[in-house]
């Protein structure tokens, strides 16, 4: 049933307390979480020609959970895929000026293999996006969750329409191979984009928590 239009409905407030104070899980919300590894699992081979993710639930691990810090850092995978996702959310500012609306910049649907950019929508309960907006939407909205990524830079974003046609950009994210050798040399002692010293070596890469920032051969 639509509400009266005299009737005022509040927006949603967030979970968890203030930004500083929320887990990476908080904020990226399992249905978020599912878009991002399903729009993952239907690209991968693009973004890493012969990689493939399993048709299973993927795990979000924060990595710099419980220090105030005002980007939310996590990984995002599974124990036996070939891809995860690293993915940082920064704290939501004001919503963009309205532009042109976003679904005009959709081609056919499809995954070319020769496609530069790749693009995939989902839509969203109002709870499922509230924590990356400054103000959630209001219960009946219609939000829509919109990933795309350079097939390039192995890289991307993720922007929410929390259903007024206005993308937020919210959360950008970098797709790495498990099975490749991490940088040759030493742990760089400090991260060459934000100077943070807590550079983490895995087996295939080397990562910043308090960023996002990889490096990985390509």
């Amino acid at each position: 049933m639509r509400p009266h239009p005299a009737i005022f409905v509040p927006p949603l407030r967030h979970p968890g307390g203030p930004w500083s104070e929320r887990r990476c899980d908080q904020v990226v919300t399992p249905a978020v979480r599912a878009a991002l590894w399903s729009f993952l699992r239907g690209t991968a081979h693009l973004l890493h020609p012969g990689a493939a993710t399993p048709d299973e639930p993927a795990r979000l691990s924060g990595l710099n959970d419980g220090r105030g810090a005002p980007v939310k850092v996590g990984m995002l995978g599974t124990d036996t895929g070939g891809v995860c996702l690293v993915l940082a959310a920064r704290r939501p500012g004001a919503p963009p000026p309205p532009g042109r609306p976003w679904r005009y910049g959709l081609g056919a649907e499809g995954v070319r293999a020769d496609a530069a950019v790749i693009s995939g929508v989902e839509p969203a309960a109002p709870a499922d996006v509230a924590p990356l907006l400054a103000e959630g939407p209001s219960p009946q909205a219609r939000p829509w969750l919109v990933v795309r990524a350079v097939v390039r830079e192995r890289a991307g974003t993720l922007a929410v329409d929390p259903g007024d046609g206005v993308l937020r950009p919210v959360l950008t994210f970098s797709a790495l191979r498990l099975t490749r050798r991490r940088p040759a040399g030493e742990r760089p002692a400090r991260c060459p984009d934000c100077g943070g010293t807590r550079i983490r070596r895995y087996s295939s890469f080397d990562l910043c928590p308090d960023c996002a920032w990889s490096a990985q051969p390509r």
